[in-house]
């Protein structure tokens, strides 16, 4: 499409200042299953959106028909949309910064990969999994997937940015069964290098992982000492994460409303979010508004620094934007997101704190984030699994418990933060925590 003639046609329609963010995907997907394949998928998308000011209000439109032809089209939909709109909120489009961060986010070597070389991994995995231990009766899930992913997002003022960025993942479940007693496994490899995707070692992971459970106990209900698994504190932590949003402080949707510059937790407890993370699943050079991202605590020892500001928040609170103006996809409304969020790691070592925790829980999965957790009020009741912790030492695993709490109380009890921070296929992370002690709900 030829923007300067979508600008100067909106312009003369009566459209002040506009936008236009295009996207282009390609997607690849294949899943095996008993050395056959499942499911394949190879797909292109393309769309483009166009935001305008008309008469003081703006207006959205989109298509997937990337032409000229269908630039009347954009305008009377930016217009038509402005003048039905009801949100009071000032956006306003951006002049741009006069510095942005180069970022290394696109990895040729992946689109090097054949997609026999992707499937031929999977049934390696799958194979090598049931061939583990006899007690594996199924590989349910075997994917491996990758994203290339192009943004270029230019307006009226001259702002004229673009970054293309790739990568890949790869997500097997094992089910091993024994004296009919079923446990399930999973495990992500979340990479750009095809090397890192290594058929044994995923292999090992998610059978041991699986067996490891296998003679689960009830436990009696009771107050214990927690250890969160760094990938369970990563998730409870991502579903919280809009509580960090200054659009959710405003309408009242978050309970750190008010509490800027107080201290809201550990002060062991450092957050971060960081949109230059090297191989972080939400890096970027600018924001879906075209500012300039850069690296900022949230949390420093305890107190909390900022909100997550887009621009109109930033400038309703009277600070500067944080860069955190996010677009899900060309099809989006802006809304506010983190970029790479994370806690940042401790010293101790894991052995460490299941040590110095003697006699406790350890907490590995947990289930119903989106039906258990109140994420205005914190409050969580989540159904759950793990291992004891006995003399210091895992011990029986354990099933069929509930741990109930709520966040912003468990931020204020964590005694411990390990240096083991894991992100798996996700923009959140975390290192284990302990938590001086949550309620279980077991027999």
């Amino acid at each position: 499409m030829n923007f300067k003639k979508l600008f100067e046609s909106a312009s003369q329609a009566g459209i002040t200042d506009m936008e236009v963010y295009l996207v282009e995907d390609e997607n690849f997907s294949c899943k095996v299953f008993e050395q056959e394949i499942d499911s394949y998928s190879v797909s292109t998308t393309k769309g483009l959106s166009l935001r305008g000011l008309y008469q003081g209000k703006m207006g959205y439109t989109y298509t997937e028909n990337v032409d000229d032809s269908e630039i009347d089209f954009l305008i009377k939909g930016v217009i038509h949309n402005a003048s039905i709109i009801e949100n009071d909120d000032k956006e306003e489009i951006y002049e741009g910064c006069a510095n942005y961060t180069t970022l290394d986010l696109y990895h040729p070597e992946l689109e090097e990969i054949s997609a026999a070389e992707k499937i031929n991994f999977l049934k390696s995995v799958e194979s090598i999994c049931l061939n583990l231990d006899s007690r594996v009766k199924s590989v349910n899930y075997c994917l491996f997937a990758n994203e290339t992913r192009h943004e270029i997002l230019k307006n009226s003022k001259g702002l004229d940015l673009q970054q293309k960025r790739n990568y890949a993942y790869a997500y097997v479940s094992v089910l091993v069964t024994e004296n009919d007693e079923n446990k399930t496994y999973a495990s992500i490899i979340f990479d750009a290098d095809f090397t890192k995707y290594e058929p044994k070692s995923l292999a090992k992971k998610v059978v041991t992982g699986a067996l490891d459970q296998l003679g689960s106990i009830k436990i009696k209900s009771g107050s214990f000492p927690v250890l969160l698994k760094n990938t369970v504190a990563a998730q409870i932590l991502e579903a919280m994460s809009e509580s960090f949003s200054a659009e959710n402080v405003q309408k009242d949707l978050s309970n750190l409303k008010g509490k800027l510059n107080e201290e809201i937790a550990s002060p062991l407890l450092n957050i971060v979010d960081d949109p230059h993370l090297k191989k972080g699943m939400g890096s970027a050079s600018f924001d879906g508004e075209g500012v300039a991202t850069f690296p900022k605590e949230v949390i420093a020892n305890g107190v909390l620094k900022t909100y997550l500001h887009s621009l109109a928040t930033a400038k309703a609170f009277g600070v500067a934007p944080t860069g955190n103006g996010f677009r899900a996809s060309f099809k989006s409304n802006l809304t506010i997101s983190p970029s790479n969020m994370y806690i940042k790691p401790g010293e101790s070592t894991f052995d460490k704190l299941v040590g110095v925790i003697q006699n406790g829980i350890y907490i590995t999965d947990v289930q119903g984030l989106h039906a258990g957790l109140n994420t205005i009020s914190g409050d969580f009741s989540l159904s759950a699994r793990g291992f004891l912790i006995k003399d210091g030492s895992l011990q029986t695993p354990v099933d069929e418990i509930t741990i109930a709490d709520n966040f912003f109380s468990v931020l204020q009890k964590i005694k411990g933060i390990g240096n083991d921070l894991e992100f798996e296929a996700s923009p959140v992370g975390a290192p284990c925590l302990w938590i001086k002690s949550l309620t279980v709900s077991g027999e």
